[in-house]
């Protein structure tokens, strides 16, 4: 698994992160067919902002929870979990549980 940023050509918006498992992907929706995943992503962007372009970014693991690492990447500032009210960690493992296991 890996963690995908879709970043959106400069002068567009639309940010987003997501996990790649190969053919599935997973964002706060929960699991789905990577490539159905994709298509929905930019189809809607685009329908939202006629133009919309973005490229898809491998983030390391590390970034993901270091607000200072993540502000290296050009466009991406990303909140530490001790900078959400009480601890995130603990919610976010809930969050997750709450969704059966990918397709294999």
């Amino acid at each position: 698994m890996r963690a995908l940023w879709i970043k959106p050509a400069a002068g567009h918006t639309g940010n987003h992160i997501f996990v790649d498992g190969g053919s599935w992907a997973f964002d706060y929706h929960g699991y789905t067919e990577k490539d159905r995943f994709l298509d929905h992503t930019w189809r809607g962007a685009r329908r939202r902002w006629p133009g919309w372009q973005a490229s898809l970014i491998e983030l390391p693991a590390d970034i993901l929870v270091s607000e200072a690492k993540s502000r290296d990447y050009d466009g991406l500032w990303l909140r530490e979990p001790g900078q959400f009210l009480h601890d995130a960690m603990p919610r976010a493992e809930a969050y997750l549980n709450r969704f059966p296991a990918p397709p294999p």
